[in-house]
This record gives structure tokens, C-alpha cells and sequence, in this order.
């Protein structure tokens, strides 16, 4: 039956791969299983975990993991996991030090399961934290479940984890973040070279505020930075807080930390400046990137330009500049939105930071917006329209400004629109869907935007057609050691419990 699956693995990528110029295009079939999540590369193998179906806490799902060979020309499926056991709250999986690392959480009594189940950003109370680890070559367990973080021991609970890698993929840091009203979280840094592990817990009660967790990077050179703000969700115990304020934490760890180093800023940052979506990436050179969408109105957040800060891995400020569409965009976009005093774009945001060679890095803004739909049996419509990409030097200056345009509505699918950018040097290739204003489930076509590194004008290209039933889900997308892309093909489907079929697209530049 294995041998089997590998023959139609491989006839089918090589079949698709034949008639798209430009790009070597291999797809898997179909994994059978109707939980599917996406583990990215390592030593040129993808790997991939499917869920039996969706479970709860008193049946959690078994599961199986799936590695492919680049191309999809050999494979290999473990046995059928059984679940880590009743009262356990999965979480996700990374691939750290070599190995498969499944987290998941566990509670004692059955009264405990509601708050681990609690759906409100930092209200989950996972008392019990586990890492169970894999074999990557043998698909096998890898000796017992390890305990990350007990509420006994480390004296907080934890309401979730976030996982980072460096861009070299040397090293991965988790982010252990507390129960909305503890004031402790957790850092652990692994080097996946040496094998080392860095593991602290930190406190911040000196700030006298409770915090919501943000986002989490690391660098190739281990340090973890953190970013939070404080929350509004629960009483404030500072005595300085503002009202119509939000402040936001910046945090630098590393294995010499005795303390988190810090810097922090107030929204709205002048007058007409007040701060929305935040994103966080560590270039190539180590430095850190903080960029933040700014509004004029806080309530009505069209989009006015982005804020830029550049810190060192000790959160000194090396660089500071704010960025906006210019004129040259206005007319582009005009037939997407109208324009509040020729400054402001509505439903614009920032999707993607991507770094490339040294400190340059590149920019990618997307117009998204829910419009109500006209047929009230079903759910919101969901547009996704042009992009815009910033090429920017290591001084935070303009070299490149390009407009893509798309447009794309619908009500069932809108996991197909979003678009993803990786690079080879310092070309990048944005991939994103063709202009789609349909339901149909058929003919969506895959694109690639080649945005060249001397800031020429772009070059799109069709990748492929898709299949009658399946879509490109271009984000997220995992970068493999061969400078390959894969994305999860995904089909909505009705099968008692199981709503979507995934397989897999390679996609190499040529």
C-alpha cells in the first residue's frame, strides 16, 4: 500500500511540474487525515503532522507525521499516535534541536478544563506544560515527555506559548506567556547546533501593569525579544496610566541576561499618530525591526503610513523614520477606496517583513476589508485587494515603491487570498492569487510577482492553475534549506466532521 502511495506521489508531481516554465512546480497527494499542520524543513524534508479529527479533552485526537522528500519523490507516514491522554489541551509543534517537538497541556481535575479551554486572548489557565519529542528519521518517540513549565514550580500558569525561529534556523525560542493577571512569563532558547538550552523565568511586577503578549523573534545569534502591551481587558494597578493611551513593552534576553533589557513608547506617539497592527523581525545583521501601522483617528484607523524603529540586540534606538504612500499611489488605488484628503488609505496593512541580504529589508502593505453580504445565509465577504512593497536600506531609506494589483472577494475561501514573499538574494518573489470575484470553486490561478534587487519595475507571472477543488493557501509558507517554497493546498469538503482536504505545493524559481 506504502509503495503505492509513493508511486502516485511521484507520478503526480512530475505531471504538474512538466508544463509550468519558470518555476518547478511538485504536489503531494492528498494526506489523510482531516487536521493538518505544517511543520516546514529540515536536512531537505518536509514534515507535516495530521490529526485524526478535531478532538476535546476528554478524547484528544491520535495523530501520524508525514515526511516528504523535496519533490515529493519518497515518503515515509509513522504509525498512528495515540493521543497524549485525557485532560490535555494540545498546543502546536516546532522542529527544534533535530527533533519533532509536539507541546501540549495538562490539568488534573476535570473542573480545571473550562479555563483551559477559555477562548479570550490570555484567559486560558494551562497549569502543566509538556514537550514530547520525535525522531525525525525514524518517525518514533524520542524518550518521555518532558515538563517545560509546572505552575507548582515556576509559581505562574501559563494562557499559551509562542515559537520563533532565527532566520538561519539555528536557533528556536518559546515564549511562555502567563495567565492574564500573573506578572511572570517564561523564555527558552534552544541552539540547534550545539544542543544547548537557555531556560528563565522573569517577573515584571516592577512596571506595576498586567501584560498582553505580542509577538516573539529571535536572532541568528540567540537573542529572544519579546513584545507586549499593557493590557485593557483587566484593572489597571498603574498609577500613571492615561486614559486613550496603550503602552507598549519591548524586551531583549539572551543567555547572559540577568534581567530583561527594556524600552518602551505610549500610542498615540504625537497628536494624529495613534498606533495600530505592530510587527517585529530580526534582519540578517541581528538588528531588530519594530514597524507599527499609524491612523490619524484611533477610531476610524485609515491608514496614514508606517512607523520604522531599528533597536541593537541591547534595544538602543540605532534608527527612526515614519513611511506613507506617496501621490504616484492615489490613483492606483482610487478604484478600491476613496481618498479622505488625498493622505489616507483605508483598510491598508502591513502583511509581510522580509529581510533579505545584510540590513535591507522589504515591506509588503495589503488592502483588506469584510463587506457585508447581500445573502444573509452566508458569512461575511472577504476582500483582499492591491499590494504595495517598500524596498528599504539599512537607513531606513526608500530605494524601490511598487503597486500590485489584485482584487479578490468571497465568502468561503478568503484563506487563499493573503500573499506571502520569500527571497533569493535580494530578489524577492511575492506569490499571491490571480484577481478572483468568485465563489466557484474552479480555475484560481497562483501568480508570482518577481520585485528584481536594482528596484526594476516587477515582473508577475502565472505559477499555475489550480485544480477544480483545490485552492493555494499562500500564507503561512515555509522556506526549505534548498531555497524552496512550500504552501498547503486546501478543499473544502463535508465528511461528517471533517470540513477541508490539504496537500502540499513545492514551488522552486528557476
Amino acid at each position: 500500500m506504502k509503495q503505492n502511495l509513493l508511486s502516485v506521489l511521484f507520478f503526480f508531481s512530475f505531471s504538474i511540474a512538466a508544463f509550468c516554465a519558470g518555476f518547478d512546480i511538485r504536489t503531494s497527494s492528498v494526506i489523510d487525515q482531516p487536521d493538518v499542520e505544517v511543520l516546514g524543513s529540515y536536512n531537505g524534508s518536509w514534515y507535516a503532522i495530521g490529526f485524526e479529527k478535531p478532538g476535546n479533552l476528554n478524547k484528544p485526537p491520535r495523530f501520524k507525521i508525514f515526511k516528504y522528500a523535496s519533490g515529493f519523490k519518497t515518503g515515509k507516514i509513522s504509525v498512528l499516535f495515540n493521543s497524549f491522554g485525557e485532560k490535555t489541551y494540545y498546543l502546536r509543534s516546532a522542529i527544534i534541536n533535530g527533533k519533532i517537538s509536539m507541546f501540549y497541556a495538562v490539568c488534573e481535575m476535570r473542573m480545571d478544563e473550562k479555563t483551559m479551554l477559555d477562548n479570550k486572548e490570555g484567559h486560558k489557565e494551562l497549569p502543566v506544560i509538556k514537550q514530547q519529542s520525535f525522531n525525525l528519521d525514524s518517525l518514533t518517540t524520542d524518550g518521555e515527555a518532558k515538563t517545560i513549565l509546572d505552575n507548582k514550580e515556576d509559581f505562574f500558569a501559563s494562557s499559551g506559548i509562542e515559537i520563533a525561529e532565527s532566520n538561519d534556523k539555528s536557533k528556536t525560542a518559546m515564549l511562555l506567556k502567563p495567565f492574564y493577571r500573573q506578572q511572570k512569563y517564561k523564555v527558552i532558547i534552544t541552539d540547534n547546533k550545539t544542543g544547548d538550552v537557555f531556560s528563565k523565568t522573569y517577573e515584571f511586577k516592577e512596571l506595576k501593569e498586567y501584560l498582553q503578549f505580542l509577538k516573539l523573534s529571535v536572532s541568528n545569534d540567540g537573542h529572544a525579544f519579546i513584545a507586549a502591551k499593557v493590557r485593557d481587558d483587566v484593572y489597571s494597578i498603574s498609577k500613571t496610566a492615561k486614559a486613550n493611551e496603550t503602552t507598549f513593552y519591548l524586551f531583549s534576553v539572551g543567555k547572559e541576561t540577568a534581567k530583561p533589557l527594556q524600552y518602551s513608547f505610549t500610542s498615540p506617539m504625537s497628536k494624529e499618530q495613534f498606533i495600530g497592527n505592530i510587527q517585529m523581525t530580526v534582519l540578517n545583521s541581528g538588528e531588530l525591526l519594530l514597524t507599527a501601522d499609524f491612523f490619524a483617528d484611533e477610531k476610524k484607523q485609515n491608514f496614514k503610513g508606517v512607523s520604522l524603529m531599528k533597536f541593537s540586540s541591547a534595544l538602543d534606538v540605532i534608527g527612526k523614520r515614519d513611511i506613507s504612500p506617496d501621490a504616484n499611489f492615489i490613483s492606483q488605488a482610487a478604484t478600491y477606496h476613496a481618498f479622505k484628503k488625498g493622505k489616507e488609505f483605508s483598510n491598508l496593512e502591513t502583511q509581510q517583513i522580509l529581510p533579505l541580504d545584510g540590513k535591507d529589508f522589504m515591506l509588503i502593505a495589503e488592502y483588506h476589508d469584510t463587506l457585508p453580504n447581500p445573502d444573509k445565509t452566508q458569512p461575511h465577504i472577504s476582500e483582499r485587494g492591491y499590494l504595495l512593497s517598500f524596498r528599504i536600506d539599512e537607513n531606513l531609506a526608500v530605494k524601490a515603491k511598487h503597486f500590485i494589483a489584485k482584487k479578490q472577494l468571497s465568502a468561503k475561501v478568503d484563506y487563499a487570498f493573503s500573499a506571502s514573499a520569500f527571497c533569493k538574494g535580494n530578489d524577492v518573489f511575492l506569490f499571491h492569487n490571480a484577481e478572483w470575484e468568485t465563489d466557484d470553486e474552479h480555475n484560481m490561478e497562483l501568480q508570482c510577482t518577481r520585485l528584481p534587487a536594482d528596484g526594476g519595475e516587477p515582473i508577475t507571472q502565472k505559477v499555475l492553475n489550480t485544480s477544480n477543488d483545490f485552492f493555494t493557501c499562500v500564507s503561512p509558507r515555509y522556506i526549505g534549506s534548498d531555497g524552496k517554497v512550500l504552501f498547503e493546498e486546501i478543499k473544502l469538503v463535508e465528511f461528517g466532521d471533517v470540513s477541508r482536504e490539504v496537500k502540499l505545493l513545492e514551488v522552486g524559481v528557476k
